[in-house]
């Protein structure tokens, strides 16, 4: 029990223990009646919450529906759109309050958007990453990749300023266009009508049921930690750029050794690019030849204005599934299994199970200072050995759950000798297709998927607009902590 539910079921019962001291015992007897729904509502889980919290978020759901503050119409979108006003961005919900600011330049002259987040005080840095993927990687390289995995995550704790590393894999609709621009220029015009028929229809067939898959990595300084470092940079914005391009340097180090080709941090139009890609899918397709276009030297437009990168409409989130754009989107909170898992168990949550569908996975890594993980790794030993002592001399069994529990602090002090840290890790996983699909044999698809991975997945109800943020945005906001009231 934590102190609040202990506090509540304390003062539920003091009553009914007074009615019995005064040896009132009828009143007793219905104030122990009602004393008794209290551990119901604050103490037994619910999919993971309590009946009162399902009751308050209910309540919080249906206030929002009512009031219309769930309803999103963008400025792009009705007469209150301008020029000037499209420089700023518009996105709705959690996203709302973000700020996006072009920060210095990185390298030579592209500047790097920087998003500023004022509510959970962090500044953050995205990156667009080209893999090879796992497909062919032996279980030596898979192993050699978790290493560095974890080189990168306890570099990152060290330096005690970055807050959280977001990784996240979408699956994009690939129209062949980067393949036709490859095919144009190097088709020779002496090759038999047979043959290039025969090749044409491949494409087109291939064309039709391909798909891309887009990683970024999202890197996010703690304001705490960085303010007196920013003031000795020069302050304000461009101070706290300055401080996180410090990190974006190592960690573009330390994502080559993960296998990464290509590493290219994200300016503000290509990163409203991606959030605009987020919220409509099928923009990928136009965006993708209008790169195609400016590769070959032509005038194109490469992406929208942030103040256009958000959805054109969203209605009131539904309980279950979120809408945006004629899309609908299923968010999930990726339960972690309590087995060992191997590098790239996850692929098969990003196969999708039909053309025209996306999914997407992101996991939100926030490593913990080496002193806090060290005190964190002594408490879990020191309460793990008081359960064991207390149950092996009141005579109980060492129960399963307790035997692993011990296992993991002795392996977490272990990985701390060894030079490790200890990370909070939160996954989100989302399915989007087309509003007139059916949402749910979608969904029920990647629930089995999940299983097969050896996952578990906990739909995100009444919350489907914070897990599409969490999940399909690469812009650093993760789900709530478990003590925050937003």
């Amino acid at each position: 029990l934590s102190g609040r539910q202990a506090g509540a079921l304390a003062l539920s019962w003091l009553p009914a223990l007074a009615r019995v001291g005064r040896s009132q015992w009828s009143s007793a007897l219905q104030l122990a009646a009602v004393s008794v729904l209290v551990p119901v509502l604050v103490v037994v889980p619910i999919r993971r919450r309590p009946a009162a919290k399902w009751l308050w978020d209910v309540l919080l759901f249906a206030a929002g529906r009512a009031l219309g503050w769930a309803e999103f119409r963008a400025r792009a979108a009705t007469d209150a759109g301008s020029q000037a006003r499209l420089d700023e961005p518009d996105l709705p919900g959690v996203a709302a309050t973000l700020r996006f600011h072009d920060g210095p330049p990185l390298v030579l002259t592209k500047s790097v958007c920087v998003v500023q987040d004022p509510r959970a005080g962090r500044w953050a840095a995205t990156a667009q990453v080209a893999h090879p993927g796992l497909g062919n990687a032996d279980p030596q390289m898979r192993e050699l990749y978790a290493a560095n995995l974890g080189g990168m995550l306890a570099a990152a704790a060290a330096t005690e300023e970055i807050a959280r590393i977001s990784i996240q894999i979408r699956t994009v609709p690939d129209d062949g266009a980067e393949r036709a621009a490859w095919v144009a220029d190097h088709r020779s015009p002496h090759a038999p009508y047979v043959v290039v028929e025969a090749s044409d229809q491949l494409e087109s067939l291939m064309a039709s049921t391909a798909v891309r898959h887009e990683v970024f990595v999202t890197v996010a300084v703690a304001e705490p930690k960085i303010r007196r470092a920013a003031k000795e940079a020069g302050g304000g914005v461009d101070g706290r750029a300055r401080v996180l391009y410090r990190h974006l340097s190592e960690v573009e180090q330390r994502l080559r050794g993960l296998g990464a080709t290509n590493v290219s941090w994200l300016s503000t139009p290509e990163l409203a690019a991606a959030i605009r890609t987020g919220y409509n899918p099928a923009d990928a397709l136009c965006l993708q030849r209008a790169r195609q276009e400016a590769a070959r030297g032509r005038l194109t437009v490469l992406g929208p204005l942030l103040g256009a990168a958000g959805p054109s409409g969203a209605l009131p989130p539904k309980p279950r599934a979120y809408t945006h754009d004629a899309c609908t989107t299923v968010s999930y909170a990726l339960l972690l299994p309590e087995l060992a898992t191997r590098v790239g168990s996850l692929a098969r949550m990003l196969a999708v199970s039909r053309s025209g569908e996306r999914r997407t996975l992101t996991l939100h890594y926030e490593p913990i200072p080496v002193a806090r993980a060290g005190k964190q790794v002594e408490h879990d030993m020191w309460a793990s050995e008081i359960s064991q002592d207390m149950r092996t001399k009141r005579g109980f069994r060492v129960g399963r759950q307790e035997r692993r529990r011990a296992g993991e602090t002795a392996a977490h002090e272990q990985q701390l000798a060894a030079g490790h840290t200890m990370v909070r890790v939160a996954g989100v996983a989302a399915m989007t297709v087309p509003s007139h699909w059916n949402v749910e044999d979608h969904a029920a698809s990647l629930e089995a998927a999940a299983r097969a991975c050896g996952y578990g997945l906990l739909r995100l109800d009444l919350a489907q607009d914070v897990g599409f943020v969490a999940a399909c945005l690469p812009i650093g906001v993760g789900l709530p902590d478990r003590g925050s009231r937003s």
